[in-house]
């Protein structure tokens, strides 16, 4: 069985800090996957991103995964992207213009808040070809999405992985 380096597992919570020159202070992410769905060959996940800094704003969206791509329709840093083909193998390259992107390992150590990982992939996405900065993200198997570097022209932030929850049960509106 290949490591799962983004599992799509329903009422999922990832919680994360992150860290930006585009704010003072460090705002806290939560990125719920609240519902999986099988489709066509492919897996459709209703995502959800609520972003805490000194209010709350939280935005909808999709993560899909098929035979050939896991693509997140928003994210944290940038927006939507390739996060990166499917079966993962390293060296695999790919470009999403103006930006390329490569799996430079599957074997690195990351050591955060929630956790020490082991095997990680390592991706390197060269931004405007490198013109413009890198960023350098990591998933762990079996858990995903663990931590972003990234240092453009516009921005530098790091984005790291706090802890794995279950999302919490909406309060019921009720009759009293």
């Amino acid at each position: 069985m290949a490591a799962d380096y983004f599992p799509l597992k329903e009422k999922t919570r990832y919680e994360y800090k992150f860290t930006s020159t585009e704010f003072e202070g460090e705002a806290k992410i939560f990125i719920d996957i609240l519902e999986v769905k099988k489709k066509a060959g492919k897996l459709v996940a209703q995502a959800r991103m609520i972003f805490e800094l000194r209010d709350s704003h939280t935005t909808q969206y999709t993560i899909t995964r098929d035979a050939k791509w896991l693509t997140t329709a928003d994210g944290v840093i940038i927006g939507g992207r390739r996060e990166f083909p499917l079966p993962v193998k390293e060296g695999a390259k790919w470009d999403e213009y103006p930006d390329a992107s490569e799996v430079v390992s599957l074997s690195d150590k990351v050591s955060i808040k929630a956790g020490k990982f082991a095997r990680c992939m390592k991706i390197v996405t060269r931004l405007a070809g490198g013109d413009a900065g890198k960023s350098v993200r990591y998933y762990a198997p079996g858990t995903g999405y663990i931590l972003e570097e990234y240092s453009g022209e516009d921005k530098t932030c790091e984005l790291e992985l706090l802890a794995v929850s279950k999302v919490p049960e909406e309060k019921k509106k009720g009759k009293k």
